[in-house]
């Protein structure tokens, strides 16, 4: 055992997980990943519409160096009928007018590499738009050269117009489109305006590939992976088999009753892993792919490969995002993780464009939304943030009239079911300032931004917090500079410690001589500790900004508080 963590054990710490790291770290493991979603992020235009030039500014205006951020993820800005608000792609290789254009996007990649910021582009493999120019032909005729690069299928029934099989679409529904000129159903896995690419078909390969290149040859820095577990399906059509479940889970894909075997995890996704990865492989300095895949780390696994054959380097692991605050729950999350893993690289987020944010999950305290931040920055794997969780943005409260999302104007029975659903909460624009125009987000005072503004944009936005040394924003602040400044926290080996409190949830983290202790409250009250080091020092608390303090035998870790201590002779 290490003597490191002998130590530990001596002192009645319990050593339960060790994991080991390479000795040569990439950048995209040592790196903190930042979402831009550029339609809410800043508008510069004054059309209610963030867009490129708006991100440009800021980042000129140094916000992302300033908060810390090694990398951007940019969800789609491609030409979009924007009838599921960019994910619908019309051409993967240009510019939505309506964000800017080509120019514009040079130069973003050149004032993001100018300040040591990578980024990545959402990368759509499993569809396109129905308005995109593909499938437009391919809808056509039954002889069209492009039917083959959809997936199209005769339908039952005496005239033909019932569905091919059982297969249903992710958010519900049948997953088949029925099209009047050639008389038979395409399929969608996602919305009917999302008709799903054959990837059996070479073409598609081809063209798809060559559309990361074109990226790729710009210079981006990788690809998140859209949804890329539903890229292929069954070739023979054969029904899904029954299932009990309504929703599903990290340890199972089954939902609406069915278990999605032919259409989820299919055998040729992995070999498209890693063919993806031999296509990044090829460019220097080195590229990243983050997949987009349901389930826990047991179901997502074989996406990052094999030793031998390589696929994606990062697969985003949810199981946070759908977690409640408890230690335990948090531990075992993250123990899945290590346990189906082995080697490859964990990625971890709280929020995205398509889920309730952080800190409205956990009745918008601030408090608990620091302990998680914390773990999140602390803990083995690489880190995304959801723009707007740096200041505790709460979830948006979108009034039945103003939703947009077509997952939130879903209606059953005449029902307005998915406003329990909606993703617009989560979009809301950004809030800069307390400006009553649009919280800073447009500067124009006769314009209606295209989702509404917060109502408590006065007291959560940038400008504020930026002057208040406490503030959501300042501490995420510091925690990234004490990230940066200490290679054990981007690097370092896990090991969960034993604190005899069902409450607390503690790990170290070593490199070399170098390693440090974070301690997690999960309880509305304090709890004391055996310190497990000696001669240690607090150097930072999710309470108050970090302000070293010498530590005895024992800790106390107030409620709902997060620490980090270490050695004094590491500091010295």
């Amino acid at each position: 055992m290490d003597k490191r963590v002998q130590e530990f054990s001596d002192r009645g710490s319990l050593t339960v997980v060790s994991v080991t790291v390479p000795t040569s770290t990439p950048w995209w493991k040592k790196s903190v990943f930042y979402q831009i979603y550029p339609r809410s992020y800043s508008d510069s235009t004054n059309n209610g519409i963030g867009d490129l030039r708006g991100i440009i500014n800021k980042i000129r205006g140094g916000y992302l160096t300033k908060l810390g951020i090694d990398a951007i993820w940019l969800s789609p800005m491609y030409p979009s009928p924007q009838e599921d608000f960019g994910y619908d792609i019309t051409d993967f290789n240009a510019i939505n007018p309506e964000y800017g254009t080509m120019d514009d996007f040079d130069e973003l990649l050149e004032v993001l590499h100018a300040n040591n910021i990578k980024i990545i582009l959402d990368m759509v493999l499993n569809h396109t738009s129905h308005k995109h120019k593909w499938f437009k032909q391919s809808k056509t005729s039954l002889t069209n050269p492009k039917r083959e690069w959809y997936v199209w299928k005769k339908g039952k029934g005496k005239h033909g117009k019932s569905p091919p099989n059982n297969w249903k679409a992710i958010i519900g529904g049948s997953a088949w489109e029925w099209d009047e000129t050639t008389e038979e159903f395409y399929l969608h896995q996602f919305l009917p305006c999302q008709p799903d690419l054959n990837w059996q078909n070479s073409e598609v390969k081809k063209a798809m590939f060559n559309s990361m290149k074109f990226w790729l040859d710009k210079g981006v820095d990788g690809f998140r992976l859209d949804i890329i577990h539903t890229v292929f399906e069954d070739t023979q059509f054969r029904d899904n088999p029954r299932s009990i479940y309504l929703l599903p889970s990290h340890l199972r894909l089954d939902s609406l009753f069915q278990n999605p075997i032919f259409t989820q995890f299919l055998p040729e996704t992995v070999d498209l892993c890693v063919d993806l990865r031999s296509l990044v492989d090829n460019y220097n300095p080195e590229r990243v792919l983050i997949g987009e895949a349901a389930g826990g780390p047991e179901i997502i696994s074989p996406l990052y490969g094999t030793p031998e054959k390589s696929g994606l380097n990062l697969v985003f692991d949810f199981q946070f995002a759908n977690q409640s605050f408890s230690s335990k729950k948090f531990k075992n999350s993250i123990l899945d993780s290590i346990t189906h893993l082995n080697d490859f690289w964990p990625c971890y987020t709280f929020s995205n464009h398509d889920t309730v944010r952080m800190i409205s999950r956990y009745g918008n305290s601030e408090k608990k939304a620091r302990v998680l931040t914390l773990l999140l920055l602390t803990v083995r794997g690489t880190p995304v943030i959801y723009q707007g969780e740096e200041i505790g943005m709460h979830q948006g409260k979108i009034p039945r009239n103003k939703v947009v999302d077509p997952i939130g104007k879903w209606k059953i029975w005449g029902l307005p079911l998915g406003r329990f659903f909606g993703r617009d909460g989560c979009r809301t624009p950004f809030q800069w300032t307390n400006s009553k125009i649009n919280a800073g987000f447009s500067s124009n005072p006769d314009v209606k931004p295209w989702l509404p503004i917060s109502s408590n944009f006065q007291k959560i936005n940038v400008e504020s917090q930026e002057k208040n040394e406490y503030s959501m924003f300042n501490f995420y602040r510091e925690l990234l500079r004490f990230r940066h400044e200490n290679e054990w926290l981007q690097e370092g080996k896990m090991e969960f410690i034993e604190t005899q409190s069902k409450h607390c949830l503690a790990f170290s983290r070593n490199l070399g001589p170098n390693s440090g202790m974070v301690i997690l409250n999960f309880h509305k009250k304090p709890i004391r500790i055996i310190n497990p080091f000696l001669n240690s020092e607090k150097v930072f608390s999710t309470d108050t900004l970090s302000h070293s303090k010498v530590l005895e035998k024992y800790i106390t870790v107030n409620r709902y508080e997060g620490i980090i201590i270490q050695k004094k002779s590491f500091r010295d």
